[in-house]
């Protein structure tokens, strides 16, 4: 009797080290694999990069110095491409202001995100991202469905000029600050934005942590992107405060300075 014990003892131990085996073997599974995200509510189609991480960081400390060749200033537009094969480190955004799963941002400046963010939430203020890193396959995607809706709309433009067209709109493939993963994009891609109270509070506020409303009403011509007042990029605290003050665009503050650079 006591033999008959022993081996229903032995095989129920076995079920269940088999059993932990298989649920330690399925987390493992779900940690690796890469998801793909689609943000229905705007037409968009994403893919959250392989070295996405959760990181909450931390803000970054305040300092008057300004270092012109930091990454915190590397300048993308459409005379200034990325290197082929950029591969920025990214963190998660926290899903209290991520507008879609998977929205990513450089885990160097995600605190200075967060930061802001939950400032704005202390005034009563709700920003939420509505678009932030893109990878290459996105960010060509989006511009050729801009480019197909421009001739849709134009049919005697040839494909050359849809595109120089769309360009104003959509950045190339490779010349996107969303490429970078320093830009976001708040609330809405609507220019009533700039009637909220959601502008008003980044117009004061966003400099404090860094960042600066990149696509100004008066730039284009040197940005070569119309005016959105939902795009916001990540300089540094004091690169922030100097372009502000000054009444600057990225590419005027860095060609102001390039002695320094």
């Amino acid at each position: 009797m006591k033999s008959f014990i022993h081996i229903l003892l032995a095989l129920a131990l076995g079920i269940s080290l088999v059993g932990c085996g298989t649920s330690s073997q399925n987390e493992s599974s779900k940690t690796s694999s890469v998801v793909e995200n689609f943000n229905t509510s705007s037409d968009t189609v994403s893919s959250q990069p392989a070295n996405t991480t959760l990181n909450q960081g931390y803000p970054e400390e305040e300092s008057d110095i300004i270092d012109f060749s930091s990454w915190k200033l590397a300048l993308v537009n459409p005379k200034n491409a990325l290197p082929e094969n950029f591969n920025p480190n990214l963190s998660l955004i926290s899903k209290d202001f991520a507008g879609f799963e998977g929205a990513s941002f450089d885990s160097r400046a995600i605190g200075q995100l967060h930061a802001m963010c939950n400032a704005a939430k202390a005034d009563g203020i709700k920003l939420t991202v509505i678009s932030a890193y893109r990878t290459n396959d996105f960010q060509t995607y989006n511009f050729n469905r801009k480019v197909n809706r421009v001739m849709e709309a134009n049919p005697a433009l040839t494909r050359e000029q849809a595109e120089e067209a769309a360009a104003k709109v959509v950045a190339r493939p490779g010349t996107s600050e969303h490429q970078l993963g320093l830009s976001v994009d708040f609330n809405s891609v609507e220019d009533s934005f700039r009637y909220t109270s959601a502008y008003n509070w980044l117009k004061a506020h966003c400099t404090e942590y860094g960042f600066i409303l990149r696509y100004g009403d008066d730039k284009q011509d040197k940005t070569e992107i119309i005016p959105e007042p939902w795009h916001y990029r990540y300089v540094g605290v004091a690169a922030a405060k100097a372009i502000t003050e000054q009444g600057l665009c990225l590419e005027e503050f860095l060609e102001q300075n390039s002695s320094n650079n």
